[in-house]
């Protein structure tokens, strides 16, 4: 009897020790992942500091180009070291698109193409591992750029997939306000044979102020939009003034004023 009552006790330890080391395992995996994930995540934050900064630089009165190329550059180090490579590749492809917007601006179009060039292989690379509303998203901005470089085949060729990468950006995020942007824009300017419409850009603007409870559009958006108005209207300025009306939907009408203005200058 005595030796079946120790028996017991030495089963019952026995389990005790082997709960004890499966938490143990449990633990030390959950310790090694948090690990992990914590160089990820300050490499990030200190690549996005940097990039936010840029970009905050850049619509300015009067950006300091250089400054603006030199922080970006900065930038990159940090996103390339992160491990997750599709967070990597996103990053590094929104920060090619910052460069490439740079360069066009001061008109080194030829730098401005190779960079939205580069951003549309990385976005497409990060898309190949997974799908994200940001990285359609960007993948219809940068295609949008990069059909003002090329030829009709080109346009014929990729333009109607720009509405399709937006599409499903709102498909995977519906409150994504930056996708409902580039939506409106591309039916501001797309041909009528493509489905473009004034009344249906203002539409889709109506509906993002619906979904995201917010009537104020940042100065960046601001600034792509106004711009592009100008070179997909030849420059055409009565068609800029209704581009630039479809604006009033928005509460920050200084910001609207102050944006058409710099770009103005520059034309």
């Amino acid at each position: 009897m005595e030796e079946i009552y120790k028996k017991i006790i030495s089963m019952s330890f026995l389990k005790k020790l082997i709960s004890v080391a499966i938490l143990a395992v449990l633990f030390l995996g959950i310790s090694s992942i948090c690990l992990q994930a914590q160089p990820d995540d300050l490499k990030k934050e200190k690549g996005e500091n940097l990039y936010f900064q840029a970009k905050e630089m850049f619509v300015y009165p009067v950006p300091k180009f250089d400054e603006i190329i030199i922080i970006l550059g900065k930038s990159i180090p940090y996103f390339r070291k992160i491990e997750n490579k599709q967070l990597s590749n996103y990053w590094l492809a929104e920060v090619a698109y910052l460069k490439g917007i740079v360069e066009k601006e001061r008109n080194n179009h030829e730098m401005a193409e190779n960079n939205f060039s580069f951003c549309k292989k990385l976005i497409n690379d990060s898309l190949d591992i997974g799908d994200s509303s940001e990285g359609y998203r960007l993948l219809a901005d940068v295609e949008g750029q990069l059909i003002s470089y090329h030829n009709l085949y080109y346009k014929t060729k990729f333009g109607p997939r720009i509405k399709n990468f937006i599409e499903k950006a709102i498909e995977l995020d519906y409150s994504n306000q930056k996708s409902y942007i580039s939506l409106a824009m591309y039916y501001r300017d797309a041909p009528l044979i493509a489905g473009g419409s004034f009344k249906k850009s203002e539409a889709v603007l109506k509906k993002m102020i619906d979904v995201t409870h917010s009537d104020r559009i940042d100065l960046f958006s601001l600034y792509l939009w106004i711009n592009t108005a100008w070179i997909n209207s030849n420059y055409n300025q009565e068609k800029v003034k209704e581009s630039i009306a479809l604006l009033n939907l928005f509460s920050n009408q200084a910001d609207i004023d102050y944006m058409a203005k710099r770009i103005k200058k520059n034309m």
